[in-house]
């Protein structure tokens, strides 16, 4: 496994889901309101679907011990906006 795995971290898929769906439903707001036409349900579709995948693969992550612990959403998010000023 990679310093980035999340293997042995319940559930990191749907913090990644729910993380990156508010940067995209705040980006969407901001830039372009039409957009939330596409990205609330996108984002409701993924959290959704890594919510069942988390679910069925909770006990292989309750066995491994997680390489790193402090680790929740390593991944690069596909929406990511710069808040400073």
């Amino acid at each position: 496994m990679g310093a980035d795995s999340t293997w042995g971290h319940s559930f990191s898929s749907v913090q990644t889901a729910v993380d990156n769906g508010e940067e995209c439903v705040v980006i969407s707001a901001i830039s372009a309101p039409p957009l939330l036409l596409f990205t609330i349900p996108l984002t409701l579709v993924d959290m959704g679907g890594s919510l069942v995948v988390d679910a069925v693969l909770l006990p292989v992550d309750l066995a491994i011990t997680p390489s790193n612990p402090e680790l929740r959403t390593p991944r690069s998010m596909f929406c990511r906006y710069n808040y400073s000023i």
